[in-house]
This record gives C-alpha cells, sequence and structure tokens, in this order.
C-alpha cells in the first residue's frame, strides 16, 4: 500500500514500549516490541471499530489503552490530536472498504502497523517481491467461523492479487481464503476490501469448470497452493471444513 507519511516512528515505537512496560510488566514485552505504527495518508484506507472510543493524552497512550483493551484484536487506532479522542480499530482495509471505513474528520489520523506483528502465532513470509504476515491454522473450521477465529485476532482470511503471493502459502494443502461471492452471486470479492477479483487472476486462480455453485449454495473459496494448474474451488460456506490462513495487513507489503 502506499501514500502514506511516516511518523516519527523510533519515539512512538520508544514510547509505546516504555508505557507498555511501567504498567503490564515484562510478560507484555515480547509481543508489544513487535508494534511499530505508521501514520496513514489518504482517503481510501480505513478498519472496523472494535467500540466507542475516549480520551487519551497522546498517541501512544491511546494504542496503550487499545491494546489493553482489545489486546491483538487491535491493529489500527484513530487518533484526534487536538481532542485527544482515541478510536480503538480492527485489521487495515483498503479500497471500496477502506474508503467507507475511513476516519472522520472528528477521529483525526488512522494509525496502521508498518511491520508484521507476530504474536499469536504469525510469521512473517517473503519471496522475491511478495509477502505476507500470516497464521496458518492447524485445524479445520467452516469458512463463517475461520472468518470470525481471524478477526479476534486481528486479521482477515488470506488475500492476494498475484499466484506469486499465493505460492508464499504451505503446498498442497487444501486452504480456505478470503475470497467469496456471498453478497451478489458470480461477485467474488476479497474480504480486506470489497473488491472483485480481476477477471485475469479468476482465470488463474480457479480450477477448469470452477467456480460452479454446485447446488446453489456454494459461496466461500479453497485454494491448493504448489499445484501445477489453476485449483480454486468455491464450496458450502456453512457445511464444509477446511484449514485457513489468516493474514494482519502491513503497510509496506507489496501484494
Amino acid at each position: 500500500m502506499e501514500e502514506l507519511i511516516m511518523i516519527s516512528k523510533m519515539s512512538f515505537f520508544l514510547l509505546i514500549l516504555a508505557g507498555l512496560l511501567s504498567s503490564c510488566g515484562h510478560h507484555c514485552e515480547a509481543s508489544f516490541s513487535r508494534k511499530t505504527f505508521v501514520k496513514v495518508d489518504g482517503s481510501g484506507y480505513g478498519s472496523d471499530r472494535l467500540g466507542s472510543p475516549w480520551t487519551s493524552k497522546s498517541r501512544s497512550d491511546c494504542f496503550f489503552s487499545c491494546w489493553t483493551h482489545y489486546s491483538s484484536k487491535c491493529q489500527t487506532f484513530m487518533y484526534n490530536s487536538d481532542t485527544g479522542l482515541c478510536t480503538p480499530g480492527s485489521f487495515l482495509k483498503a479500497g471500496t472498504l477502506g474508503t467507507q471505513l475511513a476516519p472522520t474528520s472528528p477521529e483525526g489520523d488512522l494509525f496502521a502497523p508498518s511491520t508484521c506483528d507476530t504474536s499469536d502465532g504469525f510469521e512473517y513470509i517473503t519471496s522475491a517481491n511478495v509477502s505476507a504476515c500470516i497464521n496458518v491454522s492447524s485445524f479445520i473450521l467452516n469458512a463463517n467461523d475461520a472468518v470470525a477465529y481471524c478477526f479476534n485476532l486481528g486479521a482477515h482470511l488470506f488475500v492476494s492479487r498475484s499466484m506469486e503471493k499465493v505460492d508464499l502459502l504451505p503446498h498442497d494443502v487444501k486452504l480456505t481464503v478470503g475470497l467469496s461471492d456471498e453478497v451478489s452471486e458470480g461477485t467474488f470479492v476479497w474480504q480486506d476490501t470489497g473488491d472483485a477479483i480481476t477477471d485475469d487472476l479468476k482465470t488463474l486462480f480457479f480450477r477448469a469448470g470452477e467456480p460452479n455453485n454446485q447446488g446453489g449454495n456454494e459461496n466461500c473459496v479453497t485454494i491448493t497452493p504448489g499445484t501445477n494448474n489453476p485449483s480454486g474451488n468455491d464450496y458450502r460456506c456453512l457445511r464444509d471444513k477446511y484449514k485457513f490462513v489468516c493474514e494482519r495487513p502491513v503497510l509496506q507489503s507489496a501484494s
């Protein structure tokens, strides 16, 4: 994601870390030290509000309060430096959804991670020009439960605008990803933006004859990385269960 204005990251990071350690002890150090935030520039970004806002004395205090209340579910926050209004947010969204969820004037500026938060088993995976901050499940859930599970970790189901990024995932394992046509049959949209998959990528993504909406109720999607041919398949969101991949957005991610 482009168009971001860097705040004084190091000083902000140190203020956050100092505030946390003085309040909750050394057991918080590992997860909190992974948090480095930047101010997001542009109206095309936003996030779901996690709850009602409150007043904080500083940006670092705003995030500390967000983390205290919501733990790793807090992946963004909004802060108005004039009024001190602090609004807790979930993972960063862009595109159509980002525009709809952008901060209002009273909410101030939006802040989001510039590094992968590796708490809760997340890993930063990179290859060539693509990267992702992901957690691959070791268990199966239906798609709706997988969405909720990821959301509680401040993440969405894995999304990709290229097959190169798909190749970052474990090979030869069928995995649920963040693509569905639940809102409008036949229009598959990504969970992080609400924007439709492109026709070119759809051809590469889905195997021959898919998606076919068999039985009239196949709205969610799996893919099996590492195969030589397209492997995407639509399936029943509530009935069928597969392993899945959660992804935490990172501003520097190129895909």
